[in-house]
């Protein structure tokens, strides 16, 4: 999916499965924005299988989702072709499946 950024289209892939949201360093260098230090860092297992940590996250970060005004936390973590990925559970967002 297609999203906005810092005035940049940024390509977002929206995965229900995670617990977090991600974005690329690469958007959060160009766009100059202010990380923050978590408290405590983690480890992220890759589809790929490498485990990267994450130190650095975006507190309440605004972007365009396909038109909608968005916000929420990102976790700092390299992310290949992505410039996010946004997690979206969706019997909590849209009332469920049915």
């Amino acid at each position: 999916m297609d999203g906005k950024s810092c005035d940049q289209v940024v390509s977002i892939l929206i995965e229900p499965r995670y617990n977090y949201s991600y974005v690329n360093p690469n958007l959060v260098d160009k766009c100059g924005l202010n990380k923050e230090v978590h408290a405590e860092s983690w480890l992220v297992y890759l589809a790929t299988g490498i485990k990267k940590t994450v130190h650095h996250w975006l507190r309440d970060y605004a972007f365009d989702l396909s038109g909608t005004p968005t916000s929420t936390h990102l976790n700092v973590l390299p992310l290949g072709s992505y410039s996010m990925i946004f997690f979206v559970w969706i019997g909590c967002r849209f009332g469920g499946l049915r």
